[in-house]
């Protein structure tokens, strides 16, 4: 509960010395729940799945998974520090974890004790002019921190928020997807008003154009809501006629220039959304033949050419600007690594020993085997001592010889019987230990020893039983 106080919360074990099982992916398509490109001189690209964190340092040619130091691998959002480029918030259904080596390790674990009283983290935010300031979209309403992190304090709380989106003209005033509206806040995120309560139902996203007057795009259940005078008005899109619009990007040195998606279709406007042009949709086909269609959830870009699209069910890539996509296969990334490279924080591991995942059933059912041995050996060291106690009472009133040294050689059986069983159920406890080293491999070999002793224990407690019935008969 305290690993701090020990001085475990950052110590590592090597993959090595532990199960593969904690380090395969079988897994063709994953969810993609964050994407994240640093710049667009950046090479890297960061995919957050409901497996982990994947990076690419070669603009997707080649991916490894990195998550040393993640205690929850569900990545809900991203967000990069903007003076310390190397530095990484991922947020999770436990919290925020922070990266300061461009995510190779996450040393750092924002949870509940810091202030973040609701853990389940949707969306992450950098305030622009004040890095120290990061706002929290969370399943319990909205936090802010102006501390990097170390301290939080809720402003909005009534509904769960999936969205923060600051505005692109003036940081004061900061826009939110709740779980039931779309909610705004004109002084940097202290009181939040439902102001378009009767324009927008249903929002999925909003994204906001740095043009005087500001324009907004929000994507609902419904199709596409645009406003051209900073949410005075809304207009309803006719390209996306009562279809959800799940994913928007705007160009950043082209702001007439945008990509909107809704199911597997994208479409892009070069004149701030006057007219579409759809793109090829994200169609993969399976061995079989037959195809899957993908449900979009973030979209990014890479130059003029490269387009990124996040799917509920795998990442794809277009370097000819929409017109063929190709799926990115993520399901080897976490096994490119070797043994001695991959590793797992001490805390993990002591957790999953404690709720029995680490060694796996049989070792549970050796621990319930060995605990019965031991209530059988308790159980008889009571009765043995009730028994000698009756004897040495009734060896007071009596003087003869004879029956006095026949009930010491009797006593002196049990005592020697009970020493049998005393070591015996130290042998289980070396199989036992043994079972905690050798974990899979022999298993079954340990059981069966395990339960010869326990049928021989059962004997010897059987004999016991009917000396003491002896006993009791001569006394």
């Amino acid at each position: 509960m305290h690993p701090e106080e020990f001085g475990i919360q950052k110590a590592q074990i090597s993959g090595k010395y532990l199960p593969t099982k904690y380090f395969n992916v079988k897994r063709a398509n994953l969810s993609i729940q964050a994407l994240l490109i640093p710049s667009s001189a950046s090479q890297t690209i960061f995919v957050g799945t409901n497996i982990g964190v994947y990076r690419s340092q070669d603009l997707g040619a080649t991916w490894n998974q990195t998550n040393q130091g993640l205690f929850d691998q569900n990545i809900r959002a991203l967000a990069i520090h903007p003076d310390f480029p190397k530095t990484i918030y991922a947020g999770t259904a436990l919290g925020i974890f922070k990266s300061e080596d461009e995510g190779e390790t996450w040393n750092e674990w924002i949870d509940e004790s810091s202030g973040l009283t609701n853990p389940k983290v949707h969306d992450l935010s950098i305030d622009a002019q004040d890095s120290d300031i990061i706002f929290a979209a969370t399943e319990g309403g909205i936090f802010r921190s102006e501390d990097e992190g170390e301290s939080w304090n809720v402003l909005y709380e009534e509904t769960p928020v999936f969205q923060i989106e600051p505005s692109s003209i003036n940081p004061k005033i900061i826009y939110a997807v709740t779980a039931k509206n779309m909610i705004r806040s004109r002084d940097g995120g202290n009181n939040w008003k439902d102001v378009w309560k009767d324009d927008i139902t249903n929002p999925l996203s909003i994204l906001s154009l740095k043009i005087d007057p500001e324009f907004l795009y929000s994507g609902t259940q419904t199709g596409l809501l645009k406003s051209f005078n900073s949410g005075r008005n809304w207009v309803q899109d006719q390209k996306f006629p009562n279809t959800p619009v799940t994913a928007g990007y705007v160009y950043a040195n082209n702001l007439s220039h945008l990509l909107f998606g809704s199911g597997e279709k994208l479409f892009r406007s070069n004149d701030g959304g006057d007219s579409w042009d759809p793109l090829a949709p994200l169609v993969s086909e399976r061995s079989e033949g037959t195809s899957i269609t993908h449900t979009l959830t973030h979209i990014e870009t890479h130059g003029e050419r490269t387009i990124l699209a996040g799917t509920a069910s795998g990442l794809f890539v277009s370097k000819d600007e929409g017109r063929s996509w190709e799926i990115i296969n993520l399901s080897g990334a976490a096994n490119q690594l070797s043994p001695s490279e991959m590793k797992m924080d001490v805390v993990k591991i002591i957790t999953e020993i404690h709720n029995g995942r680490f060694f796996g059933s049989y070792f549970i059912l050796l621990v319930d085997i060995a605990t019965l041995g031991l209530i059988f050996l308790t159980f008889s060291g009571v009765l043995i001592a009730y028994y000698q106690s009756r004897a040495k009472k009734k060896k007071a009133l009596q003087s003869e010889p004879d029956e006095a040294l026949q009930r010491q050689e009797t006593a002196d059986e049990l005592a020697v019987e009970s020493e049998e069983i005393h070591d015996m159920i130290e042998h289980i406890t070396e199989h036992i230990e043994k079972c905690r080293l050798v974990y899979m491999d022999q298993e079954k070999k340990e059981i069966s020893e395990v339960s010869r002793h326990l049928t021989t224990l059962d004997k010897k407690m059987h004999s016991m039983m009917e000396r003491l019935k002896e006993l009791e008969n001569i006394n």
